[in-house]
């Protein structure tokens, strides 16, 4: 194997155009010079289409085909918008369609559409002329030429805001070229008038710009291009001259005459951004750049030293230009109608390996491998020599990094060998772990440049993109085995990789199963199992999407979060199924949601049909109702005879409302429904309540009083506070008061009144049912401290600490504590020793002690 064949020198470095996918697998009929083709960086993805300008076909009769970088068909579909100028790709791989009239439309790389926008009235109107796109920290952006001359900016095509640039003075027609430039915060467009070039910026400023130092004579610059980074520009003139220089123009590095002065069909600034590991990158870059120039059949390598080199392609008889270039950050796509290339500059390391007569310690480990194989004494001489000069390391590592430069498996592997055999010499940990990555890295390169997967992608590439992309990027395209076989290689998180790609492969198997339903379910259910992180709701919510609910329901089967069944079911519009699935729960929030939801969409019958399948749910739902909807609830236990629960809503009822008359009904109806369930307790409730209300409201009557919002107490207590013993007397024995609570009534009311004489009458009109204490408690709440006294003597001989105390005379509650020395009267009266009978307190604490000693 000779890995120089494709190799060609120019100045100090060395390019190669490596052959990726020799024979696309499209049609061998396809003619790529009849066609608009667009070429995605990071991967390779081809779109094209018909051009009309080319056919002079109709567009709405058109074909829009997407293949991966190896030619093999993703999607098609027919194209029915308006007339395409051009096709690109986003950052995030979607296919951006620019119509003459202003339109861009975005699509999936499926065909999937995905949104319009327009860019204004003025490209409406005058039409699209010509269109560059440009990546930046603002993600994919584009620039368009105007029917009217004039530049409009869009910074990122998916939050589409459109910005005027500033006009070119005294432009009469198109300019003979421009192109757009990102090194700096905002895009910028250098575009020429003939041989005056202008900077133009947003905001309306516009500089003229003069090329440093250029010698040749100049009519018109008819082609420009920028580098990926936008920091270095290739202006070319009509007499074939290229200037390369800095994008500033206060640097030139050469001029180079190619002899040609058609324009070119692509004018690109090729730089190996790969080399930028120095820290003098501006000079690396340089050093690693080269313009690529392409016209039909022919393309030239000009590197900054004006060193050139050129390519031959391989095209129709006729002279119409079918291939394609795309740059890329470390080389250029190369596409044609039979395969697909990619040209790069090689590599130092691999150039030190490969170049004949090379004394690199790579080239030197790689030869004594060799020679090894061959049982050959020259592998001792050659590993002496390294080991010698300390160059064993490097030949390692060198020889492992020539490997992830490389295309060809056959190469990776011998390299990967050699630094196998320099590692047995030189087992160092670092080594051997560097060792581990690059392989895992070759292993998932190889694996997706495959014919069948066709992502295009350089070791270096993969490192700006991340695993995590690439996988994105796998799942996009369909590829979910892959994607799970990398998640599963590079031991991502289960929750961010192979149950993630789960998830999405079961939404895809439910956007295209043709099976039935429970067959459907069970295999989606089969694969992911419980897969971390893997929500079964997602995926019945794009069943139902697809149109297929009764897939969507059995997937809510094996849906472990009650809250997502329900939101889904609700969403299907089959209440009766949320509301079971709410009720299994066991959440009262979810039920309630659900009967709400099954009450907007079933009459008043199916929905308590329903509901009452369902004892929780029939539970709650009447505990709203009594809170919000009463007479809904009176007509539900109506529905059912339950006539005890029907009893007490009357009852509730009654105290809702302020009307005599609808009280009285009300509770009218509640005896009547407590006598049918013989109900006596509760009846004989309703009907003193309903005597009280009838009595309270003649009593209104004659007093012109409030009664009929209080209770029993309550009227008895207004009563007594009015002075109207005669009624309170009658209320007493109608309603059998009790004793008890008769004399406390009084006693409260005499003593809040002052009467202090009638209170001590009452006390001797008979023997007290409730003590006299009551009676010690009144005159000290209303300040009659004097009428205590009247009450003490009554009071048994054990209670006597306790009515001082209640009277507030501590003190002579501690003397007579002290002399009865009991020691829970005593216990009593220093818990309730204040700050200011300090003094007792202290007696107090010291009789305790010695009682508690004894």
């Amino acid at each position: 194997m000779n890995e120089t064949l494709n190799w060609s020198p120019l100045g100090d470095a060395i390019y190669r155009r490596s052959l990726i996918y020799g024979s696309m697998h499209w049609s061998s009929k396809l003619d790529l010079s009849k066609n608009l083709v667009a070429i995605s960086q990071f991967g390779g993805l081809i779109a094209m289409m018909k051009d009309d300008n080319l056919t002079g076909g109709a567009s709405n009769r058109n074909i829009l085909s997407i293949y991966n970088a190896a030619g093999v068909l993703i999607s098609n579909f027919r194209w029915n918008s308006g007339s395409v100028i051009g096709l690109e790709w986003t950052h995030l791989e979607d296919l951006m369609c620019i119509q003459d009239d202003g339109q861009v439309l975005l699509y999936s790389m499926h065909g999937e559409f995905k949104k319009v926008s327009a860019l204004g009235s003025e490209c409406r109107d005058s039409k699209v002329l010509e269109y560059k796109i440009f990546n930046s920290h603002y993600g994919t952006g584009l620039v368009v030429l105007s029917g009217l001359y004039r530049f409009h900016l869009v910074r990122n095509v998916y939050e589409l805001s459109l910005k005027r640039l500033s006009d070119i003075p005294g432009l009469k027609t198109a300019p003979s070229s421009w192109c757009v430039l990102t090194s700096d915060r905002e895009p910028r467009v250098l575009a020429a008038n003939e041989n005056e070039i202008y900077l133009l910026k947003l905001g309306g400023d516009c500089t003229l710009v003069h090329p440093t130092d250029m010698k040749a004579k100049v009519t018109s610059f008819i082609e420009m291009s920028a580098s990926y980074n936008g920091k270095y520009v290739v202006l070319y003139t009509e007499s074939g001259v290229m200037w390369m220089g800095s994008s500033d123009f206060h640097s030139k590095y050469c001029e180079f005459n190619a002899n040609n002065g058609s324009r070119p069909k692509q004018l690109l600034w090729c730089c190996d951004n790969s080399l930028n590991s120095s820290t003098n990158s501006s000079k690396i870059e340089r050093l690693g750049s080269a313009i690529v120039v392409y016209w039909p059949k022919t393309i030239l390598l000009v590197d900054l030293s004006k060193n050139w080199v050129r390519f031959p392609v391989n095209e129709p008889a006729d002279g119409m230009p079918s291939c394609h270039l795309k740059l890329d950050i470390d080389g250029v796509h190369l596409v044609t109608g039979t395969q697909h290339e990619f040209i790069q500059r090689v590599p130092p390391v691999t150039e030190g390996i490969f170049k004949i007569g090379s004394m690199a310690p790579g080239a030197l480990l790689l030869a004594a491998a060799k020679e090894f194989k061959i049982c050959s004494q020259k592998s001792d001489e050659y590993m002496r020599l390294l080991i010698e000069k300390n160059e064993l390391e490097v030949a390692i590592n060198q020889c492992m990094i020539g490997a992830e430069s490389e295309f060809n498996p056959e190469t990776q592997k011998t390299l990967l060998r050699a630094a196998t055999f320099g590692k047995t010499f030189h087992p160092h940990v670092k080594v051997t772990n560097t060792f581990v990555m690059i392989c895992r890295t070759l292993r998932l390169l190889n694996n997706i440049r495959d014919d069948k997967i066709g992502i295009l992608l350089t070791a270096h590439q993969l490192g700006e993109l991340t695993v995590k992309t690439v996988i994105d990027r796998l799942i996009a395209r369909q590829q979910f085995a892959m994607a799970f076989r990398v998640c599963k290689f590079v031991k991502m998180p289960e929750n961010r990789g192979s149950s993630r790609v789960l998830a999405h492969w079961a939404c895809y198997k439910v956007q295209q199963s043709k099976n039935d339903d429970e067959g459907t379910a069970k295999s989606i259910q089969a694969k992911l199992g419980n897969a971390k992180g893997v929500s079964y709701a997602s995926v019945a919510e794009r069943a139902v999407d697809c149109g297929k609910q009764e897939l969507a329901v059995k997937l809510l089967e094996y849906e472990l979060r009650a809250s997502e069944q329900v939101r889904l079911l609700i969403k299907m519009k089959m209440p009766d199924l949320a509301l079971g699935k709410a009720v299994g729960s066991g959440n009262t929030d979810l039920i309630h949601e659900a009967i709400g939801r099954l009450r907007e969409r079933r009459s008043l019958s199916d929905f308590l049909m329903t509901i009452r399948q369902y004892n929780t749910s029939f539970r709650l739902f009447v505990k709203s109702c009594r809170e919000q909807k009463l007479e809904m609830v009176k007509n539900l236990y109506e529905q059912e005879d339950d006539f005890r629960e029907l009893a007490h809503c009357h009852v509730r009822e009654s105290f809702d409302t302020f009307r005599e008359e609808e009280r009285i009904a009300s509770l009218q109806e509640a005896l009547s429904n407590f006598q049918k369930v013989r109900d006596d307790f509760f009846s004989k409730a309703a009907e003193d309540h309903l005597k009280l209300v009838r009595q309270q409201a003649l009593l209104e009557e004659e007093t012109g009083e409030t009664y009929l919002q209080t209770s029993l107490h309550d009227t008895l207590w207004n009563l007594l506070l009015d002075g109207n013993l005669k009624k309170a007397e009658f209320f007493r024995k109608e309603f059998k008061v009790s004793d008890k609570r008769w004399w406390n009534l009084r006693i409260a009311s005499l003593a809040q009144l002052g009467h202090f004489a009638e209170l001590e009458s009452f006390a001797k009109s008979k023997k007290s049912p409730v003590g006299y204490i009551p009676f010690i408690e009144a005159c000290a709440k209303y300040g009659a401290h004097q009428e205590v006294n009247k009450y003490i003597g009554k009071v048994p001989q054990d209670q006597r600490v306790l009515a001082l105390i209640k009277a507030k005379n501590i003190r002579a509650a501690g003397d007579m504590a002290m002399q009865s020395r009991n020691i829970s009267d005593l216990d009593l009266v220093h818990r309730r020793c204040g700050a200011e009978h300090r003094d007792v307190a202290e007696k107090v604490a010291t009789m305790l002690n010695q009682l508690q000693k004894v």
